[in-house]
């Protein structure tokens, strides 16, 4: 890494969202019948069509040996059937190195045609000796080329984990936010240039055990909130923010927010021009719910809007986890998420159901 004197200023692009569609939420489960593996880390990327392109991790159970990236394609009324992305064995022979399994793949549209896809690999047991991955495709997902090494630290690349959605800088780079997860977990944003190369390295919120992946949404040229997960063993149970003022280049310690939350994983999208739209879940004890909430961009107050999924009981195996937003077209949104981590689940709601829901506003600090 040089010093550059490109400007940090976010790539802002403000999403049309017409008030339409039905009151209806779209449910499916996309992990075929009678899966057993144990699948988690959903993402999916929109498609020209207003369809998605999901992902997400298979493997016998969590951080095992062979694990392999699936996707499955959505076209507005059926799934794909599965197939795989790439494994534990095909990125071992691409990088030249074993990695033992695969976790977290998180999509960016290049451009019409280009997928990248971001994933956490694992050399040893745990998820501390991971480095991030990088596969591209240049046919939509039709086909994929091999797997690249994500440069983030000089101390044998390891503890650097994906999950959240990486943006676009005023000039093209590319912000991926990242967190590492070596003693102490924190967030990170990692910064590219145009071919996949980290050129630099932010780490947020002052250090220390903060919390960790961020998901971070740009409001202004040079402003952005960051949703933090927090430490499970950190009080309050809520969610904290972090915000910069300076493009990405320093950030607040993560401070929380009056929104509850067990330590889960949130996903955040520019709404419109003047709010942001959020899926996490509701709760400060159990992952019983994933609510959807409106935020100004300043992320001071808080609509929830409703209730996308729900546990099946009061059994703790039978929870909601790690929810994936993203709006696949103007006034049409999706959120993907794993459940009893046995199958990978897909909402699809509406602008119209999102602006029927929003309940009066909760002032937060």
């Amino acid at each position: 890494m040089t010093p550059r004197t490109e400007p940090w200023t976010f790539a802002i692009s403000v999403p049309e969202a017409p008030v339409r569609g039905t009151l209806d939420l779209t449910k499916e489960v996309i992990t075929p019948a009678g899966e057993t593996s144990f699948v988690h880390g959903a993402s999916s990327v929109a498609m020209q069509d207003g369809g998605l392109l999901t992902f997400w991790y298979r493997a016998k159970y969590e951080g095992a040996n062979g694990a392999e990236l699936i996707s499955s394609r959505f076209d507005g009324q059926h799934w794909s059937p599965t197939q795989v992305v790439t494994n534990s064995a095909r990125v071992s022979g691409d990088i030249g190195i074993t990695i033992k399994s695969l976790a977290n793949p998180v999509p960016f549209r290049r451009s019409d045609r280009e997928i990248w896809l971001f994933f956490a690999a694992s050399r040893l047991s745990g998820w501390a000796t991971c480095e991030i991955g990088l596969i591209r495709s240049l046919d939509n997902g039709a086909t994929w080329g091999h797997a690249e090494r994500v440069y983030a630290s000089p101390f044998f690349n390891i503890s650097h984990l994906t999950k959240s959605t990486p943006f676009l800088f005023s000039d093209g780079r590319i912000g991926l936010p990242v967190y590492e997860e070596m003693n102490r977990k924190f967030p990170v944003l990692l910064v590219l240039d145009a071919d996949g190369r980290v050129i630099d390295r932010r780490r947020m919120g002052n250090g220390g055990k903060v919390g960790y992946q961020p998901m971070i949404v740009p409001t202004g040229p040079s402003t952005a909130i960051a949703f933090v997960r927090r430490l499970k063993s950190r009080k309050p149970k809520s969610i904290l923010i972090s915000r910069t003022s300076d493009g990405g280049q320093t950030w607040t310690v993560p401070t929380p927010i009056e929104l509850p939350n067990p330590g889960g994983p949130i996903s955040a999208i520019r709404y419109d021009s003047s709010r942001i739209l959020l899926a996490f879940n509701d709760d400060a004890q159990i992952e019983r719910n994933i609510t959807l909430a409106l935020t100004d961009l300043e992320g001071k107050t808080y609509r929830r809007v409703g209730v996308v999924a729900l546990m099946d009981s009061e059994d703790r195996k039978h929870t909601v986890a790690y929810p994936f937003l993203i709006s696949s077209a103007p006034g049409q949104f999706d959120v993907v998420y794993s459940r009893p981590m046995k199958t990978i689940n897909h909402v699809r709601f509406s602008s119209a159901w999102v602006q029927a829901g929003a309940q009066p506003q909760t002032a937060t600090q």
